[in-house]
């Protein structure tokens, strides 16, 4: 299947989903820079390849967006906020990406260097198929995945060692039980 078919499909299967598209419209109207992110993404496409039915609620939904601006730093909790107010049966995990450097630290504790855009700190997430965001944006799904939809609906979990260790992957692999979960799903080794 071909990149186009893959984002194609994306696009069918986010807008076949209720909740997650009220989630999109409401983030639009709450902040328009704001994109759902990472593995809520990731388990509505891996579970309808499964043929399985995803629910939203009672899962945590992360939120991310890149605001330079010092004022912005107070968003992230009001945004969380308005967020639970709409949905109160999710947990919200919103993240301005411009001051992820001041608080990460990678396995080895070294600092980070500052992200300079969404797409910069989706590139260094530690798995090729979490390294989703989707926003809607006039009325149309804008996502960005800069390791593309491939491994995302060929079910490959695969290690991005742009910043994290093989080793904090193994971890989140484990605890996640990403293989457990998800019996489709096939780990591509290095």
């Amino acid at each position: 299947m071909t990149s186009s078919n893959y984002h194609d499909q994306f696009r069918q299967i986010v807008r076949a989903q209720p909740t997650l598209m009220r989630i999109l419209h409401q983030l639009a109207q709450l902040h328009s820079d704001a994109y759902v992110a990472a593995g809520v993404l990731r388990h509505v496409i891996w579970a309808h390849l499964h043929g399985w039915e995803y629910e939203i609620n009672h899962t945590e939904v992360d939120v991310i967006f890149y605001d330079e601006n010092e004022q912005a730093r107070v968003i992230e909790q009001q945004l969380a906020d308005r967020l639970k107010d709409y949905f109160p049966d999710i947990r919200w995990d919103v993240t301005n990406q411009a001051f992820v450097h001041e608080w990460y630290r990678t396995d080895q504790n070294e600092n980070i260097e500052p992200l300079t855009s969404i797409s910069h700190a989706l590139s260094l997430w530690p798995e090729t198929v979490t390294a989703l965001a989707l926003r809607l944006k006039d009325d149309e799904l804008e996502l960005i995945a800069p390791f593309g939809l491939a491994d995302l609906f060929e079910l490959k979990l695969r290690w991005n060692p742009n910043l994290v260790s093989y080793a904090v992957f193994e971890q989140r692999m484990l605890s996640k039980q990403f293989l457990q979960k998800w019996p489709k799903l096939s780990l591509i080794e290095q």
